[in-house]
């Protein structure tokens, strides 16, 4: 009996989808990043102000939260939000904590917000716009460069840069390996034209990266509009 090809080959091509998204998250993702600074002599009031201050020069709203997890004030931005932040305001003897969470670097590119808006010693670190064509380009010719762009020379990179580089370059090597083999060598080919088909499967994975790498790029750019100095 002759084989009938094309019947098996895309639950092959869905599992190694599945297996490249794998490798693209466990490449993104970090553990919450947290940073913190002391206002010796500082209430919790005073805290909560500055806070406040900082976000609204940085054009972020901030839900306070019923649930303070111990803290004395706590806010939250939305998951929509460019910048992606978890603020807490608490005491202890003889000083106040601010401390922010974020995905990334966030978090530290906030807390040296908080000390410019407070007159502390300035740091050393400033950086240009990225631009989001170049964010575009990058990603459509590997989301692996466009990854490594977005993360270098910027004030809320990932702590880590090359092996999550390593991963997203796996991850769309893996895609194209068996998306020509199961297009040209085995026959499934939906549209007749298989680099058409290939170039599909291919331009999704790009189209779906872009957007958390275009978010990055802006959120990098509304920091680098506050011109302010930076630790890191």
């Amino acid at each position: 009996m002759p084989l009938r090809r094309g019947r098996t080959y895309p639950w092959r091509l869905l599992r190694a989808a599945v297996m490249m998204l794998g490798i693209a998250v466990s490449a993104s993702a970090v553990h919450a990043i947290g940073a913190s600074l002391d206002l010796p002599g500082k209430t919790a009031e005073e805290g909560t102000a500055v806070v406040k201050r900082s976000l609204k020069r940085l054009n972020t709203d901030c839900v306070e939260m019923d649930i303070t997890l111990g803290s004395n004030w706590r806010c939250k931005t939305p998951f929509f939000s460019l910048v992606s932040l978890d603020i807490f305001v608490s005491t202890i003897p003889e000083k106040t904590v601010i401390r922010a969470d974020s995905r990334n670097r966030q978090s530290y590119a906030f807390i040296d917000l908080v000390s410019n808006e407070l007159g502390q010693p300035k740091y050393d670190k400033t950086y240009g716009e990225k631009s989001l064509l170049l964010t575009a380009g990058a990603t459509l010719i590997s989301p692996a460069l466009g990854y490594w762009y977005v993360n270098s020379n910027s004030m809320i990179k990932n702590k880590s840069i090359f092996l999550p580089f390593l991963g997203f370059l796996a991850g769309d090597l893996a895609l194209f390996w068996v998306s020509s083999k199961i297009y040209f060598t085995n026959g499934f080919d939906p549209f007749n034209v298989g680099l058409t088909s290939m170039l599909i499967s291919m331009g999704t994975y790009r189209a779906v990266m872009l957007v958390p790498f275009s978010i990055q790029v802006m959120a990098h750019n509304r920091f680098v509009g506050l011109q302010i100095t930076f630790r890191y």
